[in-house]
């Protein structure tokens, strides 16, 4: 069971990566209000997703990496919690601009430099932080893991964006930079994505193996 979940929940948030990567691209070259709040829920539900990845990484953990493993996993139920605020917040309270348009302002993910703008980076600051524990406790038995591992690992370098609100920087909404970005760390996500699916395939199919002998 543990090898399905890590299995399943790898493929479902390869998809909303995937997802995610097509909404971005049609950003750049319109405003979409459709694909706008699809993002929103498609991120939500990758969190979620993450934290079930997590969970079955640490049901294969080594004795001596489960502190790693432990931090990996509650680190991402605070990522996903974050986030989970963030966008639920998108889709209900700003979506219908059921408050004063003040406070709207400070709950509107596309106002940069705005409370839930700065704590949707401290989310995924976070998110970075997961992956590096979860990448510090793989066991690597091939290319595949190796390169899991390494990538689990340096995607922990994104946790500067959670200091980026810190830093006096002027909040600016011009240009395509930061959808730009985000498209990076999508691809660059998605290889995690492939990999980890890969990773619990192997798994799943030693383990069918080991049974019908």
């Amino acid at each position: 069971m543990n090898r399905k979940i890590g299995l399943i929940s790898s493929i479902v948030i390869c998809y909303l990566v995937t997802v995610f990567l097509i909404c971005l691209v049609i950003a750049l070259f319109a405003q979409n209000i459709f694909t706008e709040n699809l993002s929103y829920g498609v991120c939500t539900v990758l969190s979620w997703g993450w934290v079930a990845t997590t969970c079955a990484y640490s049901c294969f953990t080594q004795k001596e990496y489960s502190a790693a493993a432990k931090i990996g996993v509650s680190i991402g139920v605070i990522y996903a919690t974050i986030i989970s605020i963030v966008y639920f917040t998108q889709l209900t309270t700003v979506l219908y601009k059921s408050v004063d348009e003040i406070i709207l302002q400070a709950f509107s993910f596309t106002s940069a430099g705005s409370w839930l703008f700065n704590l949707d980076l401290l989310g995924y600051g976070l998110l970075s932080i997961s992956t590096f524990f979860i990448g510090l406790t793989l066991q690597t038995k091939d290319k595949i893991d190796s390169a899991l591992k390494l990538l689990l690992m340096l995607h922990g370098i994104f946790f500067v964006c959670m200091f980026v609100p810190i830093l006096p920087l002027p909040a600016t909404n011009q240009g395509n930079g930061g959808t730009i970005a985000l498209i990076c760390w999508c691809l660059f996500f998605l290889s995690i994505c492939i990999l980890s699916i890969l990773h619990f395939k192997r798994l799943n199919d030693n383990s069918n193996s080991k049974e019908s002998v």
